[in-house]
């Protein structure tokens, strides 16, 4: 759940040093009686900056055509994690982050996330566990055109990137099994299409974070593009 946030006027000054350390120190002081008292020093120093950083690199993309555009009513995620179902109760995540959406909806499947934390900073794009639907139509494709696919791999690779593997299915799914062994098999297996790169420190502290963001998302275009070309009408066979 994202949190409303005002667009962001001026450049993105680059996050502080400061910064980073609250949330290394947030870590340290994961509590409501240690947070709320410097909950106004996490706005200005972490989320501001952090609205700024997508307005900017919104900017920068739209200089190449790109759809990804920020949601002026929730460009930011909440600094407060869901414990309901969770082992762990500590109340607040130690990372501030935001999205940008095809033409800025929220529902909109394949964007751009942005997350800066205590353990790591990384900007990640693609399309992150997509509906059901989708992801048939994702499958039944790749299947009907395995070469078109692989291409889109293939100019991932050329960018140093790769599809992360982090939620993929230990067998193929119903209705593709005959496709064990393929250089399909591992995709195939996949519950998420996304790509990701890590951003350190000195680069997160950086006004020059902005034009990165925009060249990885172009990097990483013809995933976009490619989910973005699939059928958004729910498949009549396979869906699993």
């Amino acid at each position: 759940m994202a949190t409303k946030t005002k667009p962001s006027p001026g450049v993105f000054p680059g996050f502080s040093e400061d910064g980073l350390q609250f949330l290394k120190k947030l870590a340290r002081n994961n509590r409501r009686e240690w947070f709320q008292p410097r909950k106004a020093v996490f706005e200005e120093i972490l989320q501001k900056p952090m609205a700024a950083l997508l307005f900017a690199v919104e900017g920068a993309m739209s200089k190449n055509n790109s759809p990804l555009a920020t949601n002026p009513k929730s460009v930011l995620f909440r600094i407060y994690r869901d414990i309901r179902f969770s082992a762990d109760k500590t109340p607040y995540n130690t990372f501030v982050s935001g999205a940008l959406y095809r033409h800025g909806k929220k529902d909109a499947p394949g964007g751009l996330y942005v997350h800066i934390g205590e353990k790591e900073s990384y900007m990640a794009a693609g399309f992150w566990q997509p509906k059901r639907f989708l992801l048939t139509n994702w499958r039944l494709h790749m299947q009907s055109e395995p070469r078109e696919f692989l291409n889109v791999v293939k100019q991932l690779k050329g960018k140093k990137l790769a599809l992360s593997a982090s939620h993929s299915l230990q067998r193929l799914p119903r209705g593709f099994e005959a496709m064990e062994g393929t250089p399909l098999a591992e995709f195939l297996r996949l519950q998420s299409f996304v790509v990701m790169r890590p951003i350190a420190d000195g680069e997160a502290t950086s006004q020059d974070l902005p034009q990165r963001i925009a060249r990885f998302a172009l990097d990483v275009k013809p995933l976009l593009e490619y989910g973005w070309a699939l059928p958004e009408a729910k498949p009549a066979a396979f869906v699993d």
